[in-house]
């Protein structure tokens, strides 16, 4: 059963949260940031809603992210295995569910993607959606 009305809560809590000016974001890191219930398969954060998502690129105080999941699919086009970055268990993109988020939403850095896996990453987005978004 999803916790809508804690999410809620949550919700307005990082609406009305103030961003220190020193709260610097930058592309291949990653962070845990909020993510709310979401609807059937799309990711959302587990425990206090927070969920690692990987930054792809910054637009104004927006980003565009892309959550991480343990339960990545090897034989799938929509995720890709991290390689650069080891965490408890072995980490998956889920290229699919990309997301824009605001500043508010982030919660705390935990690490940083090499450059050239980064690289990768990127051109496998524009692979993806190259006839949609880019």
């Amino acid at each position: 059963m999803k916790e809508f009305d804690t999410w809620n809560i949550e919700k307005k809590l990082a609406h009305n949260r103030v961003i220190k000016k020193d709260f610097i974001i930058n592309t291949k890191e990653i962070w845990y940031v909020s993510l709310w219930c979401n609807v059937w398969y799309e990711q959302d954060g587990k425990m206090n809603f927070l969920r690692p998502v990987l930054v792809i690129r910054r637009i104004w105080s927006l980003y565009f992210c892309i959550p991480l999941t343990t339960r990545g699919k090897c034989d799938s086009a929509f995720y890709y295995t991290l390689y650069s970055v080891k965490f408890g268990k072995p980490s998956s993109l889920i290229l699919s569910q990309w997301r824009v988020l605001d500043k508010k939403r982030f919660r705390y850095k935990i690490n940083k993607v090499a450059a050239w896996e980064f690289n990768h990453i990127k051109k496998l987005l524009k692979g993806l959606y190259l006839w949609e978004v880019f």
